[in-house]
């Protein structure tokens, strides 16, 4: 990973944070994203006792709010010229419906507009490289099925609901860009860590709350950070998958995901429905064929 410029979001803990801390070890030029100051400033100096290469850069976004994403966006242009790979890893889960500012659903917002957005104003830096990757964290345990009149939880609410489906909503945005990609040098690609020990949930209340408490608890089910980091590694340094593009991994192995994940008509109308909720201000990825992405997800 040497000369190669990583950006990562979600950084400052758990899994992110792993993720920066062996890819800099690998001599990657690692620029964390975090939310809190503080939190980030403590990770970035975890991370550069590890890194061979470059020190580490820290950069800070609220991924709920689009306005902040786009002055990352426009710090990053003004600094780098180019980034080898693109990890969107940050994620939450809410224990009750809100809205951020710009009045969408909070889980729908985090999970999966932010890395929509930051993805596309931030394509043509990727494309810059050699061989550039973009890489969007999900899960395995994404939802079956897509309501579009219950997008953002107007009919009905739950946090687990919420969350499964953004991780549906990661994939079907991996395997649209991917096919619009096609004739780029970038790849991109979804993966599941897998079930891991790490912070996330703790900010739930209540009885949410009590869901990733218990599940936590048993030991054979989740693994550390740095374990559950390895196909986030594997996908961002692997010259195996350098030219692989829109598939889905976990445990460093290309897995199938559920049926409608492949759905070209789903993915597509969540794409423009993105679109509109982004306001479209973004930079442009390259048109395609959809006959040939028909073709490439029936195989």
């Amino acid at each position: 990973m040497k000369a190669q410029t990583v950006l990562i979001t979600g950084a400052s803990s758990g899994i992110g944070l792993e993720t920066s801390r062996q890819l800099a070890a690998l001599g990657a030029h690692v620029i964390m994203v975090c939310r809190d100051p503080e939190r980030g400033r403590v990770a970035r100096e975890s991370v550069a006792q590890s890194a061979s290469g470059p020190m580490p850069d820290l950069l800070y976004a609220d991924f709920a709010s689009q306005a902040s994403i786009r002055r990352l966006a426009d710090e990053i242009r003004s600094r780098y010229s180019l980034i080898d790979v693109l990890i969107n890893n940050a994620g939450a889960i809410f224990d009750r419906r809100e809205l951020t500012v710009e009045g969408i659903e909070r889980t729908f917002a985090v999970n999966h507009l932010a890395p929509f957005l930051l993805t596309r104003l931030l394509f043509d830096l990727v494309g810059a490289a050699e061989a550039g990757r973009v890489l969007t964290v999900s899960s395995e345990i994404h939802s079956g099925s897509l309501d579009f009149d219950n997008l953002q939880g107007e009919k009905r609410y739950n946090f687990l609901d919420a969350y499964y489906r953004s991780k549906l909503e990661n994939i079907l945005f991996t395997y649209e860009l991917a096919s619009r990609a096609e004739n780029t040098r970038v790849t991109v690609n979804s993966l599941s860590p897998g079930p891991a020990s790490t912070r996330f949930g703790d900010n739930m209340h209540g009885l949410p709350r009590l869901f990733p408490l218990v599940m936590k608890r048993i030991p054979f089910l989740f693994v550390s950070p740095a374990r559950a980091a390895r196909t986030s590694v594997f996908l961002a340094s692997a010259p195996e998958v350098a030219r692989v593009s829109g598939r889905f991994f976990m445990n460093s192995r290309e897995v199938h995901t559920k049926p409608i994940s492949y759905d070209i008509a789903v993915a597509r109308r969540l794409w423009e429905i993105s679109e509109r909720l982004t306001e479209q201000h973004s930079y442009e990825v390259m048109a395609i064929d959809r006959s040939t992405a028909m073709e490439r997800h029936s195989t």
